[in-house]
């Protein structure tokens, strides 16, 4: 009983020195702005990211400050185990990870995607597993977790028939990784929260 007292009287100590101590004066609003990323880190890396992917079935295109490497799944993918990678695709994706692990201006958000076919639960988990089978690949290469990080994205980014299971590797600026999350985070969520 003492104790339960205590704790109350704590709190309400506690409540008491916080409404004393707000200010009615408004604070003002802090705006960070964003510096775009500049057209020579992105043309620094082209070089680079296509010598690594010469030779794979992996494209690359520039989108909005950022690289997207894309690795179809049927080329990239065992068939009989679709979470693993194929023997051949893991030359280009470690090229890709020791390149951008010698720069730490980069940093990486693997995507997961599949297709319409079957339920909307397994679809998610397969985008899940082959994010997470490319992202260790860069986790292997010295990846830390806040430059690189894996989502599965379900079905949510259709592209059109046969071209909708993919892993898309995204190589951006480290000072954009928390808007690529922003953007990419709240479908994968609704995604997670579709299949319960």
């Amino acid at each position: 009983m003492k104790r339960k007292f205590q704790q109350l009287a704590l709190i309400l100590t506690c409540s008491a020195v916080a409404a004393c101590s707000t200010s009615k004066e408004a604070q003002p609003v802090v705006y960070i702005k964003k510096s775009p990323v500049s057209n020579q880190w992105i043309a620094d890396k082209e070089g680079e990211l296509r010598e690594s992917i010469k030779g794979s079935p992996f494209t690359l295109r520039s989108e909005k400050g950022k690289w997207i490497v894309t690795a179809p799944a049927s080329e990239s993918f065992n068939p009989d185990r679709p979470g693993l990678l194929m023997p051949q695709v893991l030359r280009p994706i470690t090229q890709i990870a020791k390149t951008l692990q010698s720069n730490p201006d980069s940093a990486v958000l693997v995507l997961g995607h599949s297709d319409f076919a079957g339920n909307t639960r397994s679809n998610h988990e397969l985008s899940a597993d082959r994010a997470k089978a490319v992202a260790s690949i860069f986790r292997l290469s010295g990846f830390k977790h806040g430059r690189m990080m894996h989502l599965g994205m379900g079905n949510s980014y259709s592209l059109g028939h046969g071209q909708n299971n993919r892993v898309e590797i995204i190589i951006t600026h480290s000072t954009e990784m928390q808007g690529l999350m922003a953007e990419y985070h709240p479908v994968h969520m609704r995604q997670l929260a579709s299949n319960r």
